[in-house]
């Protein structure tokens, strides 16, 4: 039996950055089937992007300690940046990628422009120049996100968020069980093994 995970998961999330890189792992090693959910953590944060104390400064100050300590063991170097994006254009972005076929490039490569190089990728721009990498139209990219096209895929998951009772990202789910928070390898691992077996 093919296990299928599902993620639910936000680009502005650091904790979903090191969740996809334990996803890929985890794909390459059991050929699993993941399916990611484009979940808006901080649909408040302005359109323009926010300080990183717009979210308060203790919340930000522990996020920040954990994922440091992270980075460390992963041997990943973060680019710290002051701000925060409004992820909004991005997922829909990425929506647009999952109809071009180059998904999980793109997904990649946002979290990346965000984490590892710095970018704002709250700005069209960035999300184009992206685009542009992967051989994507960034005519039509710029009309969909322009019009907000893919915006009813982000309603559909918060709804889907509403179903499984996601109260934060990342989430994974995989059969009837739900994991909230990022996931050490091993236990991602151990659930597949689990659900396999069934």
């Amino acid at each position: 039996m093919k296990a299928k995970l599902i993620v639910f998961s936000d680009y502005i999330c650091p904790f979903c950055f090191f969740a996809l890189r334990r996803v890929e792992r985890l794909r390459e090693e059991d050929k699993i089937e993941v399916e990611w959910k484009n979940y808006e953590l901080h649909p408040y944060i302005p359109p323009n992007g926010a300080p990183k104390h717009f979210l308060g400064k203790a919340y930000m100050d522990i996020v920040e300690q954990s994922i440091k300590k992270i980075a460390e063991i992963e041997n990943v170097e973060l680019k710290s940046t002051p701000f925060i994006p409004n992820s909004h254009l991005a997922l829909e972005a990425s929506e647009f990628a999952k109809d071009k076929g180059v998904f999980e490039s793109f997904h990649k490569m946002v979290f990346e422009a965000y984490f590892l190089e710095g970018k704002d990728i709250g700005k069209k721009d960035i999300l184009l120049s992206i685009a542009g990498k992967l051989k994507l139209d960034t005519e039509e990219l710029s009309n969909a996100l322009d019009n907000h096209l893919y915006h009813t895929r982000l309603e559909e998951v918060l709804r889907e968020k509403i179903l499984y009772g996601i109260i934060g990202t990342p989430t994974f789910i995989m059969g009837k069980t739900k994991l909230v928070g990022l996931q050490e390898y091993s236990t991602l691992k151990e659930l597949i093994t689990q659900i396999k077996g069934r």
